[in-house]
């Protein structure tokens, strides 16, 4: 490290807005393995560029907000602070069109996904996903602003509601084929995938933060290697990766979350330590960072 290791005596950190179940969890695993961590909530952070470095050995990047959690990660990587997930990481995962760029660059198959730039091009994106489409939020987390759309009025609908939204971010026309099947999530920490649960309801969003249930899935060989070959598109790190699997047994991906919630997996593997895997990660990336 550039300060020849005088960060070593601080604690870890791990910046959170706020301390939920998931953060519960790896402050008990830094605990298990005797390493100070020290919650920090993203919005107290105050920093000069080209000031002092961060007074910690590495960070864990939790942040709420996608928008501060890269300027986190960002300042962490000026300063040669180990982070997790990296700005790269982070700048791809929270922006599907990046991420589908990536994916797809990657060889990993997804939904057929077409992209309009303003409003009034979505009624023709949708068209040539084909009906029914799903419309996403760009930037959106936890199933929020989907739109499933069955035919053109539907369509139209959407986008004449997006086209009197303030941000050009919002007008943008995301889309991609409705798949039915199975949503899967597998968990990828270090570029190995880790566990996978199938998450259920009875609404078609099936997050789980709208209620879904997720139960334990079996990662076999082709699953575990399509999360991780997804994982490596989007930059490494602690990542969920959501699959959607069809009826015929085919597998997509259908986005890469870099700031995943793990409660849900956690409850469905009881015998897994999904968080001691996370810190012990974040603690070899340090001691490789250090050597």
């Amino acid at each position: 490290m550039s300060d020849g290791g005088q960060r070593a005596a601080w604690p870890f950190a791990l910046v959170a807005t706020r301390v939920r179940v998931e953060e519960r969890m790896l402050f008990d695993a830094f605990r298990r393995r005797g390493v100070a961590c020290q919650h920090v909530d993203d919005r107290s952070i105050v920093y000069r560029v080209g000031g002092p470095p961060p007074p910690w050995r590495a960070v864990l990047n939790r942040a709420l907000s996608a928008i501060r959690r890269l300027e986190v990660s960002r300042w962490c990587e000026a300063t040669d602070t180990p982070v997790l997930n990296s700005a790269e990481t982070l700048a791809c995962c929270d922006n599907k069109i990046a991420t589908s760029l990536a994916l797809h660059r990657a060889g990993v198959p997804t939904p057929d996904t077409v992209v309009a730039l303003d409003a009034p091009g979505g009624g023709r994106a949708v068209a040539e996903v084909g009906y029914p489409a799903v419309v996403k939020s760009v930037n959106g987390s936890w199933g929020r602003a989907l739109a499933r759309v069955g035919d053109a009025d539907a369509a139209e609908a959407v986008f004449a509601l997006r086209a009197e939204m303030a941000s050009p971010v919002q007008k943008l026309g995301y889309t991609q084929k409705f798949v039915p099947g199975r949503d899967l999530r597998v968990l990828v920490v270090g570029g190995r995938a880790v566990a996978a649960v199938v998450r259920e309801a009875d609404h078609w969003v099936r997050n789980t933060a709208r209620g879904a249930r997720a139960t334990a899935h079996e990662l076999d060989p082709e699953l575990a290697r399509l999360a991780e070959r997804s994982a490596a598109a989007v930059g490494g790190g602690v990542l969920g990766v959501d699959v959607v699997e069809d009826a015929a047994g085919d597998l997509r991906v259908l986005e890469v979350n870099g700031a995943v919630e793990f409660h849900g997996l956690a409850d469905a593997h009881p015998d897994l330590p999904v968080a001691d895997l996370i810190v012990d990660h974040l603690l070899d990336a340090t001691a490789g960072a250090a050597s």
